[in-house]
């Protein structure tokens, strides 16, 4: 069979009925045990239908699985699809509001961000298996912690992306059906600050208040700002103190920083590094990175990439464009190995990260057709 419309279409609805088995595991980024489900399922799924899976350990756990069909071909032939089975929801939220369907919408946490498009990948390699270019290699990714920056999955996308040329990241594609052609980096990191405890009442000019040290250094963080250069600086998270009535000896702030390039990203780095060294009311200060996502810069192989499957998007009756956007996502590490990505070529979905997220199903076919189009144009 080479229709892949009517291949698909004649497991549409075993996909909608798969999508609801997954959606309804807990897969948080911190729940282990519920990701590891997840990418256990997916590894079944696949290794059922004969094709070659890796389930990829770290300290014991199943944290990636890799599934190739037609191994062997040269990096030049070889694409990779990407996509990630953790979620930002927290461990109940699929008990809470289980997927549902109204009409060509479902519902559900992380239906759209991004099980819509592992399951649609997982998908791909089986009709690859059938009726793909047995010259070109399709591998794909599936991973554990993409929403807190890919800290264990990370070292398996860069050795895996080195192995392709050609990288497909399933993020949902947006509410209006385009796909993602640059994307922002990400640094998440947190300020530490130490002050010294006191009685506010009777002893308080004997206290350094860590809370008002770190409120200074955050007024000096945030004129990394720049609205011109696409740079932003968010807060997110504050904790510390003991008492109203105790001068704060302790303080941390939780912090996102969003930039376009490498260089801004050392520029601000430097900056934040600075801003902790300067002891403003004799307080000590520390920072950690606890995640990042390299930016995605579109190269000109990027460039050429995306034209290619826009024009097959339009003779698909798929109007879609491509675009840049301030969210992360793995891409990153795909384009800085030196992959020609496109980004957000998933089913079409919108409010990512809310109780409203949701995916359109009737995208969902149309979606992988211009996907499996383009992966057929890589060996010509």
């Amino acid at each position: 069979m080479n229709d892949f419309s009517a291949w698909m279409q004649e497991r549409f609805d075993d996909y909608v009925r798969q999508l609801e088995s997954l959606v309804n595991i807990d897969s948080g980024s911190y729940h282990k045990a519920g990701v590891s489900k997840v990418l256990d399922w997916v590894a079944g799924y696949l290794d059922g239908l004969g094709i070659e899976v890796q389930r990829l350990q770290d300290g014991g756990r199943l944290v990636c699985v890799r599934a190739t069909v037609h191994p062997g071909a040269s990096r030049e032939r070889s694409a990779l699809l990407l996509g990630h089975c953790d979620t930002v929801f927290p461990e109940g939220e699929a008990q809470r509001r289980p997927f549902r369907v109204d009409g060509p919408v479902a519902y559900g946490p992380g239906v759209a961000d991004m099980k819509a498009g592992v399951l649609m990948n997982a998908y791909l390699l089986q009709a690859w298996q059938a009726m793909g270019d047995k010259g070109t290699t399709l591998s794909a990714l599936f991973t554990c912690d993409e929403e807190i920056g890919s800290p264990q999955s990370g070292a398996f996308i860069e050795a895996t992306c080195r192995q392709h040329r050609y990288a497909f990241n399933s993020e949902p594609g947006r509410p209006n059906g385009n796909v993602v052609v640059g994307r922002k980096g990400g640094v998440f990191f947190d300020v530490q600050v130490q002050g010294k405890a006191a009685h506010a009442g009777a002893n308080f000019y004997s206290g350094i208040s860590a809370i008002s040290a770190l409120a200074k250094k955050i007024q000096s963080m945030e004129q990394l700002i720049d609205p011109d250069e696409g740079i932003t600086l968010n807060v997110g998270l504050i904790r510390g103190g003991l008492s109203v009535n105790t001068v704060a000896p302790s303080a941390v702030a939780g912090v996102d920083l969003r930039i376009h390039t490498v260089a801004q990203r050392e520029r601000c780095l430097s900056e934040v590094a600075r801003i902790c060294a300067t002891s403003l009311q004799g307080e000590t200060a520390s920072w950690s990175v606890r995640g990042e996502f390299k930016p995605f810069v579109q190269s000109e192989g990027s460039r050429l990439l995306a034209e290619k499957y826009l024009e097959i998007s339009v003779t698909e009756g798929i109007a879609v464009k491509g675009e840049v956007t301030g969210g992360c996502s793995d891409s990153g590490i795909a384009a800085e190995c030196g992959c020609d990505v496109i980004c957000a070529v998933g089913p079409s979905g919108g409010g990512f990260h809310t109780p409203e997220e949701y995916v359109r199903l009737d995208s969902v076919v149309g979606k992988a057709k211009v996907l499996f189009r383009t992966l057929k144009t890589l060996g010509a």
